[in-house]
């Protein structure tokens, strides 16, 4: 059964052609797509995603999802990592290049306000929306942004809140320790949540850093928010390739109940 509570639709969504502004590649499988050509008043929200068909044919078929890492005078910044052949396809677009895009899709992440200290982990390209959610915080804040990489060449997109001034901390943590602590995001936020007090929690990456970071947000009774990204079929919440379980013994829409849920409804142990 699906949730009685939720969005029917994408109410904002639409389908419009965007332009490939540039293509940043990070390392062998790890890039930054910039694409231009958005509507006047598109205005998306941390948290939302585009689906981009990545090729004009039918194949690849179906539209790809990715979170919207920045949007800035017109151009939209994507983090993506080459899996597969939509994403390879991706990589190698060219300056020009037009790419069929629906949105902006899904739900966001809460407004981090002047009293808020908000705990982040994330990791891989679910960094992506903590990143705007970053750039959106109110300057009174605390952010404390539990960064977590492959290597350092994959360090992007926080080089404005580095060092100690504004809102943001960044602790950044990599499996290889060319960066950072050798290690695990999860392990500098469970000191952090030892040494600190924090309103919320949000968290996007990997399902088991995930749940990891939701064994300690229920663990010390914190609001806890996450995004779900999945691979999608419709985006619009009709074909069910997206659904999550949830405590509640019903089912949750990544595409449209989310991506962005409270994570204390998730079923994280999965049997």
């Amino acid at each position: 059964m699906i949730a009685t509570e939720h969005r029917h639709c994408q109410k904002n969504a639409r389908v419009f052609k965007t332009r490939v502004e540039s293509v940043n590649t990070l390392t062998d499988d790890l890039f930054i797509l910039y694409l231009s050509g958005f509507p006047n008043d598109f205005d998306p929200e941390p948290g939302m995603f585009l689906h981009l068909k990545v090729a004009p044919d039918e194949h690849p078929l179906l539209r790809r999802p990715f979170s919207i890492q920045s949007y800035n005078d017109g151009t939209a910044a994507i983090l993506i990592r080459e899996v597969g052949a939509g994403s390879r396809i991706l990589h190698h677009l060219q300056p020009g290049d037009e790419v069929d895009t629906l949105g902006p899709l899904g739900t966001t992440f809460p407004k981090i306000g002047k009293d808020d200290s908000v705990l982040m982990v994330g990791g891989g390209v679910g960094v992506a929306p903590l990143i705007a959610c970053c750039h959106e915080a109110d300057a009174g804040a605390r952010v404390d942004f539990c960064f977590g990489v492959r290597s350092e060449n994959e360090v992007q997109g926080v080089e404005p809140f580095m060092g100690e001034r504004g809102p943001v901390h960044i602790h950044l943590s990599s499996d290889d320790g060319s960066v950072g602590y050798q290690g695990f995001c999860t392990d500098i936020a469970s000191r952090l949540l030892e040494e600190r007090s924090y309103t919320k929690i949000f968290t996007c990456g990997p399902w088991v850093m995930m749940a990891k970071t939701a064994r300690l947000a229920i663990q010390k009774e914190i609001p806890f928010f996450a995004s779900l990204e999945v691979q999608m079929g419709c985006g619009l919440g009709a074909c069910l390739a997206c659904v999550y379980e949830s405590t509640e013994g019903d089912f949750i829409r990544s595409c449209i109940d989310g991506p962005v849920v409270d994570g204390h409804n998730v079923v994280w142990e999965r049997v």
